[in-house]
């Protein structure tokens, strides 16, 4: 699977890169901020989008809510993958367009384990 990673914090992005690659066997994509993963996502083909909650330039929800809104990344699976795990946080989350949430800090296996069920109900939900 070919996924996009937005995150801001480098140690983070780092260990969720390298246990998405090795772990899952997983191609990643990483970017800075919201508005760079909204344009690698209109310019490169990507199964699954992982975006952090709050991220510098354009937070995770108003990117969630753009790649939603357009007809050309309207259809790939976001997951938000942050430390924000309050209701109302995983409620907002869901409300732009996410498919899945994960809470930080997460376990290599349990990431990777939980990206494939989410990614797995996004394709079983599309054949139906």
């Amino acid at each position: 699977m070919k996924i996009l990673l937005a995150e801001d914090d480098p140690s983070i992005k780092i260990i969720a890169k390298l246990t998405l690659q090795r772990v899952g066997g997983h191609e990643v994509v990483t970017s800075e901020n919201g508005k760079e993963a909204y344009e690698k996502a209109l310019s490169e083909k990507f199964d699954l989008i992982i975006l952090d909650h709050m991220m510098p330039i354009m937070d995770g929800l108003e990117t969630c809510q753009k790649l939603k809104n357009n007809p050309e990344t309207k259809m790939i699976p976001v997951i938000f993958m942050t430390a924000k795990n309050q209701k109302t946080d995983i409620e907002a989350g869901f409300k732009v367009g996410a498919t899945g949430y994960i809470v930080k800090p997460f376990d290599a296996k349990e990431l990777c384990a939980e990206i494939q069920k989410i990614y797995s109900k996004h394709l079983w939900s599309k054949a139906s």
